[in-house]
């Protein structure tokens, strides 16, 4: 979301007119200190906390930042969160035979968007033209709330502007969503979502759900640019009609929309093209893979570095609709921020679209599918 979590303050427009170049300087000034970056002291006790999964620690695999420049400032967005969610069954989980399985990509506000409505719909047939029974959603920007998110943080914690209605029953808490509708579910929280003011301690980040069991669930921390983000990959399996089993791994994420005052010239494309690459290298290789991601690409859409490197490492669908998913107001033209991309065998066939209605986000949601195509050894022969 572009608005999200701005870091400028107000000018002296007197002093504006005066001298534009002073009120450049003063402006870059202002930016700088009111987004400083915050770091963990070192060494930060407990800092990692987020990293860790109470119910099922061994079943998650990290990769977490290394670099030293890096480390620090993740840890203090690290300190205000709680710690991942994963479940890996949904309450009717059974053996799947399918020869598809469609596919949502939505960026839902801090929680705002009706995921309720859109599944009925999904599943009425509305949005596909032919009821759906089985699916992976792919969110960003959905909250968690409850004692599992810290009620009070180190002060020296890293903590975003809040994102959401102000009103909490307005919106929907991802893990308790996942639980009402019987879901699987993997939920990795990037930041803390609003500081002591907000009503109930929250965090916010990426997640999959899916009507199918999630295996291989694996945590990304992309590279530090403004804000942690940490993407989300999972697996599904089932079987052809054929009889042959196959496998889809899944991923969502969320880049920066712009990088840090001290880098703000990396704001342009070179800071998400940095966090794109990270996350086509973590995906290189293993199965076929579907991305469903906010790449923030407000200044050249699909001709943004970050985009055409994951076309690149994701070239399916060969035509991308023209539709674009984050609408503006009045005169100000739409953007295409949001993606699903794929990369799969040759006899496999996904393709999207753009869904006209926000549900309630500022994002409109994007649904596709994947068409299995699985030749049988014997009749390969």
């Amino acid at each position: 979301m572009i608005a999200e979590n701005l870091c400028i303050e107000k000018t002296d427009a007197s002093r504006a007119r005066r001298s534009p170049r002073a009120a450049v300087l003063a402006m870059t000034a202002l930016v700088s200190a009111s987004c400083a970056v915050r770091r963990a002291p070192d060494p930060a006790a407990g800092a990692s906390a987020c990293a860790m999964d109470e119910s099922d620690t061994a079943t998650l695999r990290w990769q977490l930042r290394t670099p030293a420049h890096e480390r620090a400032a993740l840890d203090a967005w690290c300190a205000a969160v709680g710690p991942p969610v994963f479940v890996a069954r949904p309450a009717a989980a059974g053996d799947a035979i399918l020869d598809s399985i469609t596919v949502i990509a939505w960026n839902a506000r801090g929680g705002d968007g009706d995921l309720d409505a859109l599944l009925r719909d999904l599943r009425d047939g509305r949005i596909t033209g032919a009821p759906v029974e089985h699916f992976v959603v792919l969110l960003q920007e959905v909250v968690r709330s409850g004692p599992d998110v810290p009620a009070a943080p180190p002060a020296w914690a890293a903590i975003a502007r809040r994102a959401g209605a102000a009103d909490l029953s307005l919106r929907f808490d991802v893990e308790r969503f996942a639980d009402r509708h019987g879901l699987a579910l993997l939920y990795a929280p990037s930041m803390r979502n609003g500081d002591h003011t907000v009503p109930a301690a929250e965090d916010k980040g990426n997640a999959i759900l899916s009507t199918l069991p999630l295996r291989e669930p694996t945590l990304l921390e992309l590279p530090f640019e403004r804000q942690r983000r940490v993407a989300v990959v999972a697996t599904i399996e089932a079987t052809a009609s054929n009889g042959e089993p196959w496998t889809l791994r899944f991923a969502s994420a969320h880049l920066d929309n712009r990088t840090r005052a001290a880098h703000l010239y990396r704001s342009f494309g070179a800071g998400r093209t940095h966090q794109a690459r990270a996350l086509a290298d973590a995906l290189a290789g293993g199965p076929p893979t579907a991305v469903g991601a906010d790449l923030n690409t407000w200044f050249s859409g699909r001709e943004a570095g970050a985009t055409r490197l994951l076309r690149t490492a994701f070239p399916d669908p060969p035509v991308l609709p023209a539709e674009r998913t984050l609408p503006l107001p009045g005169p100000l033209p739409d953007l295409r921020l949001d993606y699903l991309l794929f990369r799969l065998p040759d006899a496999w066939d996904a393709r999207y679209r753009v869904v006209d209605a926000t549900y309630g986000s500022d994002h409109r949601p994007l649904v596709g599918s994947v068409a299995i195509s699985v030749v049988s050894p014997d009749s390969a022969r």
